[in-house]
């Protein structure tokens, strides 16, 4: 598949909360935010949270050879002092159509390069939901190790899902404390 990968921006917004709705109404169990919430928000709304590098929080977007939004994935470093050594990696998501061609592989990758470009960052995080087998194979591979589970992390429709958590240290992790 021939893709670009480039950070979002704000002028994406629409083209990420169409792809966003999307999947969130096709797994809503992969995802901690719902569709019904989603829905309401107008696009402009996640404008913001695009383009912003300075803060610590960056979306990327894997588009097609005609600029469709294809996939994304976001990375959102810690805000409080004691935890600005970590961040957390959000939001992986690739329209159905695009799956199962290596994308989120690439996604994923160029979240990790772009998150050991930041200063002082010394490790990533994230969820999975719990049984979500190949994404967790996914990350698996990428070098995250799970290292708890959240039991009823989230539930959808009454059911409760366990959300496993994973951690990936970049290469200049600090040593832990003893």
């Amino acid at each position: 598949m021939n893709t670009h990968i480039r950070p979002l921006t704000p002028s994406d917004a629409p083209a990420y909360k169409a792809l966003r709705d999307d999947m969130l109404r096709r797994a809503p169990t992969a995802f901690t935010s719902d569709h019904e919430s989603s829905v309401a928000l107008a696009a402009s709304e996640f404008a913001p949270r695009l383009g912003a590098p300075a803060s610590g929080l960056f979306f990327l977007g894997a588009f097609d050879a005609a600029g469709q939004l294809l996939g994304c994935v976001g990375c959102e470093r810690a805000q409080r002092r004691k935890e600005r050594h970590r961040a957390t990696v959000l939001g992986m998501m690739v329209a159905p159509a695009a799956q199962r061609q290596g994308l989120a592989r690439q996604l994923l990758a160029a979240c990790i390069a772009a998150a050991e470009r930041l200063p002082g960052l010394r490790q990533l995080d994230l969820t999975v939901t719990a049984g979500n087998d190949s994404a967790q194979r996914l990350y698996e591979e990428a070098g995250f190790r799970a290292w708890g589970r959240h039991p009823n992390a989230i539930v959808v429709d009454g059911v409760g899902y366990d959300k496993v958590h994973m951690l990936l240290p970049l290469p200049t992790l600090i040593r832990a404390a003893p």
